[in-house]
């Protein structure tokens, strides 16, 4: 396990697939905080939920950790790799394992770039506005770690989506009608039942200001539950199915 292990995060690391993610999702967490800084009043902006709007950056990474998660074994399937790998290790369980815990590794690295970057973005705007940090200890902190958790728990849902579909491009394109189009709008006609959600309950986690939302603990356990739901729906389909 150890070695398949190493084997994934080498994989991971030397890609450049994980490299152009990571850019794409630091320049969407800049982005996203000075459109938030820039276009508010400043006697708005000085507002505690204004303020975690804008410092909620770290969400992007943790969109980008469910791509990389399901880019990394969606290739493997693209590319035929997943056969050799398969011949190296031919328990499937200790390889999706290896590529869950390899991924969600990554996932961190995402949510902590993210978070950190809003955070230095956020602060420089308040600064050069002349507005005082408004968020308390406990938002900020969920602002600070719950992407990187969320991002984690997010990039094992993107290793077992991908286990699931295999199909690359379909894949892709699952994950994205489901992020802009099923989580979205379910949310916005029925917050009690959206909020449930996989993606809703990573936005509560990670300290999204919206009333709507679970609050953050009940977001880390709906979201823990919906990532051991996919794992073991992936894990299932791979005992049955060959490549």
């Amino acid at each position: 396990m150890t070695g398949q292990l190493r084997s994934e995060l080498l994989k991971l690391r030397t890609t450049r697939t994980t490299a152009l993610l990571m850019a794409a999702a630091a320049a969407l967490a800049v982005f996203g905080a000075c459109v938030e800084g820039a276009t508010r009043a400043t006697a708005e902006l000085a507002q505690e939920d204004a303020q975690r709007t804008m410092f909620s950056g770290g969400t992007a990474g943790v969109f980008f950790a469910t791509l990389a998660g399901l880019l990394a074994i969606t290739s493997e399937f693209r590319y035929g790799t997943i056969r050799p790998t398969l011949l190296f290790e031919p328990r499937r369980r200790v390889v999706l394992a290896a590529k869950g815990g390899s991924s969600s590794l990554i996932g961190l690295a995402f949510g902590a770039v993210c978070a950190a970057l809003s955070f230095a973005a956020g602060l420089a705007i308040l600064s050069a506005r002349g507005v005082d940090f408004a968020v308390s200890g406990e938002h900020a902190a969920a602002l600070a770690l719950g992407p990187m958790v969320a991002a984690a728990l997010s990039a094992v849902i993107g290793v077992a989506i991908g286990a699931l579909i295999r199909n690359q491009a379909g894949a892709i394109v699952a994950l994205a009608a489901y992020a802009f189009l099923v989580d979205a709008a379910l949310f916005g006609a029925a917050p009690s039942v959206g909020r449930f959600l996989p993606g809703k309950a990573g936005d509560a986690l990670a300290g999204r200001a919206d009333d709507a939302l679970l609050v953050p603990g009940l977001g880390a356990a709906v979201l823990a539950a919906w990532t051991l739901a996919f794992a073991v729906a992936a894990i299932v389909r791979s005992d049955r199915s060959d490549v």
